[in-house]
């Protein structure tokens, strides 16, 4: 199944079981803003933790949960389905609105993707950040999956990385072995939000590095040019930077980039005046 090997996240693979205190859910920060972090297709919180660190800094309070069947095995995941990770989102997304007079929501890869079906469906969503989102996959595979995934159960992630700072694997945590039904899932979702990207009113600031060699950077061009309804879209591409740019070279740039939008959007709230302030 080599020509699958493009669908691959840039991560530190692994075919042994993780330390469930590594890549646990985490959460940071105690403002009155709320941050919901998704991570990508078979990866794990740890690969959002800079950017909870930097908004939790400046007031948000950070949730970064782990999606149905990640984190724990390969075989967990064949049995989650694409609306499974989606409901996961819901919910956290929920949990933060019950806390916070805002909330924002950022994610990579098909973390992103899953943020732009929340901001499609939940117009409370006050701005949104997707880093190297896909809404196609690329190559000649994806439309095979349906009938691939009833012959070959199993897809053994390669050695390529594409990231410009290659210590930078050793930040994220992701399955070496990925079961092809869920490929497949991803493929779904991609299909279904590609058609819902209309329909969002949030902010949407799209990021994706150019050496990316997993989603093809012409899907964030299209998710800009599909958001003809938010109120407001900037694009951002990284020349230096591959797949994983939430650890990549340009991380810090990222991070200050979706603060920076977060805080136009989602602005800290200014102090009460004290009654009678200014009088006399």
């Amino acid at each position: 199944m080599r020509a699958i090997h493009i669908l691959d996240d840039m991560t530190a693979r692994t075919l042994q079981p993780f330390d469930p205190e590594v890549v646990r859910p985490w959460k940071l920060g105690d403002g009155p803003r709320g941050a919901l972090l998704i991570h990508g297709f078979a990866g794990t919180p740890p690969e959002l933790r800079r950017l909870g660190e930097t908004l939790a800094a400046n007031g948000f309070r950070c949730h970064a949960p782990a999606l149905p069947g990640h984190g724990t095995t390969p075989k967990d995941l064949e049995q989650t389905r694409w609306q499974d990770w989606a409901n996961c989102v819901a919910d956290a997304f929920d949990e933060l609105c019950a806390e916070c007079s805002d909330v924002v929501v950022a994610g990579q890869s098909m973390g992103g993707t899953l943020a732009l079906h929340l901001a499609a469906h939940d117009f409370r969503v006050s701005a949104v950040a997707s880093l190297a989102s896909p809404i196609w996959l690329p190559g000649p595979i994806p439309p095979l999956l349906p009938v691939i995934r009833r012959v070959v159960r199993w897809h053994r992630t390669g050695d390529d990385v594409d990231l410009w700072h290659p210590g930078a694997v050793e930040e994220l945590y992701s399955y070496g072995m990925r079961p092809t039904r869920s490929i497949n899932e991803l493929r779904r979702l991609c299909a279904v939000v590609r058609d819902e990207v209309a329909g969002i009113r949030a902010p949407v600031l799209v990021i994706h590095g150019e050496r990316d060699r997993t989603i093809d950077p012409r899907c964030a061009h299209e998710i800009a040019r599909r958001l003809i309804g938010s109120s407001a879209v900037e694009l951002t591409l990284l020349p230096r930077s591959g797949h994983a740019i939430s650890v990549d070279v340009d991380r810090d740039t990222v991070n200050s980039d979706i603060l920076r939008w977060f805080e136009r959007f989602a602005p800290s709230t200014p102090a009460a005046t004290p009654l009678g302030a200014g009088a006399g």
